[in-house]
């Protein structure tokens, strides 16, 4: 009996990580997860918006014994479903982990995704899955401000793990 249960969940592990999601995952923008900021410094200065954008560096002291935990943010002006507005990404040790467009322009943004055929949540707060593993949800703030955001669930994990062991 008990070596049934040890093939049991055997067969449970070894079923959950060949289900396990690897390699990128489209953001918002199209961009796609695991981008380097210098591949997205050099896609902005292809479509001449680099001038117009700012990078902010947060990480840790080059001494610091733990393991690397770095985040870089970029934000600028972008256009997504026709709409320009205030766009950030969000890199976890030089990857591409989320992306955020702001605008208050959002039912529009909203109305255009659903002609192109792209899920949108039926309301805020709702999360849906899209191609594969990204998250995508927005939100409305009182000043009636959208802000939709697309991450990578699996570098959001390896980011909320390292909080949790060494925060």
């Amino acid at each position: 009996m008990r070596i049934l249960s040890f093939i049991g969940v055997m067969c449970t592990l070894f079923i959950a990580l060949g289900c396990t999601s690897k390699g990128v995952t489209q953001l918002g923008g199209s961009f796609s997860s695991y981008q380097s900021p210098s591949d997205v410094r050099n896609r902005l200065q292809r479509e001449g918006l680099s001038g117009r954008w700012r990078e902010e560096h947060k990480g840790l002291a080059p001494r610091d014994p733990r393991p690397a935990y770095d985040f870089v943010t970029m934000s600028g002006p972008y256009i997504i479903s026709g709409v320009e507005d205030r766009f950030e990404l969000t890199f976890y040790n030089g990857r591409l982990m989320s992306t955020e467009f702001s605008t208050a322009r959002g039912a529009e943004v909203i109305a255009a995704m659903r002609v192109q055929g792209i899920k949108v949540p039926q309301q805020p707060r709702s999360e849906i899955t899209l191609d594969r593993r990204t998250r995508f949800r927005y939100d409305v703030d009182p000043d009636g401000t959208f802000r939709f955001n697309w991450t990578d669930t699996k570098l959001e994990e390896e980011s909320s793990e390292w909080v949790g062991k060494y925060a």
